[in-house]
């Protein structure tokens, strides 16, 4: 099992990532209070129903998931795709913000964007705000298996996008050197 991110949400209770499995686990954790059990399994064969149109909404092989906005209840990820792209040779990595019930244990996309890249590892999300205007940024790392990352920021007005030629694992957009 290869985790790769956790997170404590405003409960205190711990996220974690587990890629292998394409879940997303929530332990009781309660700011060190917890018993480790583990309370929820987010994905393929967990405890949520996703609501959604998209064919193939659940993600796959997913990294930095955490929570945003101060809450547990947007959740945003990247989605590698990996399963996807096995079973369609032409799925893309997409960039995930989820709406958490935990009361009903349904999953809503709130963002569901199409990178128009497959990722096979690595890679990041990050909501930005500024006032009212969301945007969401994801960086996909080791693009297609070549040392190569490419760095997109979704705006309402448009796109932003920057390639390096180097793997990245993670990146985050900041609004100067000094404030994230």
């Amino acid at each position: 099992m290869h985790s790769n991110a956790a997170d404590v949400g405003s409960d205190g209770n711990i996220i974690m990532s587990i890629r292998h499995q394409d879940w997303v686990i929530k332990i009781d954790y309660r700011n060190g209070a917890g018993t480790g059990t583990v309370l929820w399994r987010l994905g393929a064969g967990g405890d949520f129903t996703m609501n959604s149109s998209d064919p193939a909404p659940r993600f796959s092989h997913q990294h930095d998931t955490h929570w945003e906005l101060g809450s547990t209840q947007y959740l945003s990820l990247f989605d590698n795709g990996n399963t996807r792209h096995f079973w369609n040779a032409t799925a893309h990595s997409r960039g995930q913000l989820l709406n958490i019930d935990e009361t009903h244990h349904t999953v809503s996309q709130v963002l569901n964007l199409d990178l128009g890249i497959y990722s096979p590892a690595v890679g990041s999300a990050q909501l930005l705000m500024d006032g009212n205007v969301i945007a969401a940024h994801y960086e996909a790392g080791d693009i297609n298996g070549t040392p190569l990352s490419q760095s997109i920021t979704f705006y309402p007005t448009g796109i932003a996008d920057l390639q390096s030629g180097s793997i990245t694992y993670r990146s985050f957009r900041m609004k100067d050197m000094y404030r994230p």
